[in-house]
C-alpha cells in the first residue's frame, strides 16, 4: 500500500483538493490498484469523488471516449493515474481551458510515488522561477552531449510554471512527479542522440540516433532499439517523426527507471518528444507523444550556458 503521507500530499498539499469541489480520478486496469488507493482515502475522508475506469489506451496521447471527456469538463480537480498519457489530448486541454486542475501520471508505480512526491517543493519551485524565464525569452537553444548530440532550435509555449508545481490555481496542470520546464520547438536542426529511455521502448540497451531537418527526425537505425521506435512510429506515420517537445528535468530525487513519466524528470537530463504538439502551440494532431531522454547535456541559450554535463550553471 502507498504511505498515506503520500495520498495527502498530493490531495492536500499539491491539489489542495476542498471537500465542496467535484473530484475525479481517473484509471485503467493496468493502475487501477494504484488509483483506487486514492479513492477509499477521498471517500473516507468526505470528498465528494468519482471513480472512473477506462479502456487501455493504446498510446500516449490517445484521445478517451467522449463520455470520459465529458465527465472531465464537469469536473474542478483531476487525477489521472493511468499506464498510458492522457496529457497531451484535446480532452484534457479543454478541461484545463475551464479551469480543472489536474495530476497526469501516466505509467506511475508505488516507487515512483515514494520517490519523488514528497519532495522540497520550495527548493523545486526556486527553481523553475529561475529557469523558465530564461527559456522563454531565448532566441536559440543549442543542446549537445558528449554521445554527439547537436541540436539547436528555438522555442515556443514553454510550461513548467512555478506557480503550477502546487495545483492551487483554476486551470494549473502538470504530472506527479513534478519537474520539468518543457516547450514546444520549432525550427529544429541537428541530431540527437536518445541515451536513457524512450517512450514505448523504455530503458535503453544501445543509443536512439535521430537526425533532424527542419522539426522531421529520421531514425539512424543499426539497432533493436531504434527498430522499436520504428516500428511504433510506423504505425502512424510521418507526422509521428516530427519534434513536438524540448524539455528539461529538475526533480533531484528521480532516477532512470524506464519509466517515461520519471526519467523525463530527472535533474542533470533533457529530453525531446516526438508525434503530437498540439499542447505547445503546434498543429500536429497525431494519437501519439513519445518522450525520449538524453544524460548529462550541455545546454546552451543565446550563448550562455545553462547546464554543462548534466549540472545547472547558475
Amino acid at each position: 500500500m502507498v504511505n498515506e503521507n503520500i495520498i495527502k500530499t498530493v490531495l492536500n498539499k499539491i491539489l489542495n483538493l476542498k471537500k465542496e469541489e467535484k473530484f475525479l480520478i481517473i484509471t485503467d486496469n493496468i493502475k487501477r490498484h494504484l488509483a483506487e488507493e486514492f479513492f477509499i482515502y477521498s471517500v473516507s475522508n468526505g470528498y465528494k469523488v468519482k471513480f472512473t475506469l477506462i479502456s487501455e489506451l493504446k498510446q500516449n496521447g490517445e484521445e478517451p471516449s467522449r463520455d470520459v471527456a465529458k465527465e472531465m469538463l464537469h469536473s474542478d480537480v483531476i487525477l489521472i493515474i493511468t499506464n498510458k498519457s492522457l496529457s497531451h489530448t484535446e480532452a484534457r486541454r479543454k478541461a484545463t481551458e475551464k479551469g480543472a486542475r489536474i495530476i497526469s501520471a501516466p505509467g506511475i508505480t508505488k516507487e515512483i510515488l515514494e520517490r519523488c512526491v514528497d519532495i522540497d517543493y520550495d527548493k523545486l519551485i526556486e527553481t523553475h522561477k529561475w529557469l523558465r524565464p530564461i527559456i522563454v525569452n531565448s532566441k536559440q537553444i543549442k543542446v549537445t552531449s558528449k554521445l554527439g548530440t547537436d541540436i539547436t532550435f528555438s522555442t515556443q509555449n514553454t510550461h513548467g510554471y512555478a506557480e503550477h508545481l502546487l495545483k492551487h490555481d483554476k486551470g494549473a496542470f502538470g504530472n506527479l512527479p513534478s519537474g520539468e520546464v518543457d516547450s514546444g520547438v520549432i525550427n529544429a536542426n541537428g541530431k540527437i542522440f536518445i541515451d536513457g529511455s524512450m517512450a514505448s521502448v523504455g530503458l535503453l540497451k544501445e543509443p536512439i540516433e535521430l537526425k533532424v531537418v527542419n522539426n522531421q527526425a529520421e531514425i539512424v537505425y543499426d539497432n533493436e532499439d531504434s527498430i522499436k521506435l520504428k516500428e511504433v512510429l510506423d504505425t502512424i506515420g510521418q507526422n509521428a517523426y516530427l519534434i513536438a517537445e524540448f524539455g528539461i528535468g529538475t526533480n533531484s530525487n528521480a532516477k532512470l527507471s524506464g519509466i517515461v513519466l520519471e526519467d523525463e524528470k530527472v535533474l542533470g537530463t533533457v529530453h525531446f518528444a516526438l508525434g503530437n504538439d498540439l499542447s505547445y502551440g503546434g498543429e500536429n494532431d497525431v494519437p501519439l507523444h513519445l518522450d525520449g531522454i538524453v544524460k548529462e547535456p550541455t545546454i546552451i541559450v543565446d550563448k550562455k550556458i545553462v547546464m554543462e554535463n548534466g549540472k545547472f550553471i547558475k
